[in-house]
């Protein structure tokens, strides 16, 4: 009997996924997203502020990105999840506070808007790179 006969070389099965592992190298992508994007800034636009607007434009959305890990955390942890109006309450004030720091972050002189984009995509980048590393990595079936 083979390996994948076996289920030695199967993904493991949904319910035993390791998220926590998910969220850490998706961190971990994204500030190596945000570096790259910060030096590719610097490289075209050679203007202080450009790299400036993306790093706190990368930076607002790793924020945005550990609250809502937090907050996801805490609701799902729960043994029986209860409809909290507080929690609603703290979504709304996340969002308004988000588009604050944003338009603080437009707000500075020098800063154009193309690098803030770029320094918000981070996460994406950060999906697209685990995304592709997950598919390189699968156990190829021949058969």
């Amino acid at each position: 009997m083979s390996d994948d006969e076996k289920g030695e070389n199967s993904p493991p099965a949904p319910d035993h996924y390791d998220y926590d592992g998910l969220v850490a190298r998706l961190k971990r992508n994204a500030m190596i997203s945000l570096i790259a994007i910060a030096i590719l800034v610097a490289a075209i636009w050679r203007a202080p502020m450009t790299v400036v607007g993306a790093l706190l434009g990368g930076g607002l959305v790793m924020l945005n990105f550990i609250f809502l890990e937090h907050l996801a955390t805490r609701m799902l942890g729960a043994a029986k999840p209860a409809a909290n109006p507080l929690q609603l309450v703290l979504l709304a004030f996340r969002a308004v506070l988000m588009a604050l720091m944003l338009y603080g972050i437009f707000a500075l002189p020098g800063v154009h808007p193309i690098p803030v984009a770029l320094g918000l995509s981070i996460l994406v980048l950060a999906v697209v790179i685990e995304t592709v590393s997950e598919i390189l990595s699968a156990p190829t079936s021949r058969g």
